[in-house]
């Protein structure tokens, strides 16, 4: 997941991809192209409410090609050349480890077929050197509910699990790499509810490959 509200480039992405967003999910931020200062840790409490990852799995030939596919991101300036941005992304941390700094795409944020080799975002963490390390890779899916009164289809921001009374899921939980992914609540004002899957393919995880959290990275 990514901790920033959307920018006018991802509230357009949400629109093409038949998002009902609202002036509540759209910011005033204008899409970023360059990497931001990191400004140290920041704790993040969004909740993982629905997982069915393994602890961990072997290194087998599909996270092969992943690593073969994202290797040339170890350059940063090179995942920006592809429309990767840390733009105003903090390094994310918690008590479970930390998720380092997201790198959203935005063109394959809106894209909603799941590419193991185009994962929407990459993750970084800080290097000693004061630049960013690649340690791994996220996939994100929006989820998309219909309102079963009015028919109309969106998102959802709010922080509270919608009535399945009153909404029908129209993003069954997606599964990549042979993981389910992880049903997220909102982590900041403007992000929707999602699906997402993190890889730590560049960075041992002793909570797992494909946890959340990994307590070997830091923000420090």
């Amino acid at each position: 997941m990514f901790t920033q509200a959307p920018s006018v480039r991802l509230c357009s992405v949400l629109v093409a991809i038949g998002m009902a967003v609202g002036s509540a999910g759209c910011g005033q931020n204008q899409s970023p192209t360059r990497p931001a200062q990191l400004s140290g840790a920041e704790a993040h409490g969004a909740q993982v409410l629905a997982s069915t990852n393994s602890a961990d799995a072997p290194d087998g030939p599909e996270l092969a090609a992943v690593r073969q596919a994202t290797a040339r991101f170890h350059d940063v300036t090179v995942a920006y050349g592809a429309g990767y941005t840390t733009e105003d992304e903090p390094c994310v941390a918690s008590p479970m480890g930390a998720m380092g700094v997201h790198a959203p795409n935005f063109a394959l944020l809106g894209d909603p077929a799941l590419d193991a080799a185009r994962p929407e975002l990459l993750l970084y963490a800080p290097a000693s050197n004061g630049g960013l390390k690649l340690v791994g890779v996220e996939y994100f899916r929006a989820v998309l509910l219909r309102n079963l009164v009015t028919g109309a289809v969106g998102p959802r921001f709010e922080s509270e699990k919608w009535d399945p009374a009153q909404y029908e899921l129209l993003t069954p939980q997606p599964e990549l790499l042979g993981q389910g992914f992880h049903l997220t609540p909102p982590p900041a004002p403007g992000v929707p509810w999602h699906w997402s899957l993190h890889v730590w393919i560049w960075a041992h995880n002793p909570s797992g490959m494909f946890a959340e959290w990994n307590p070997s990275i830091s923000c420090g």
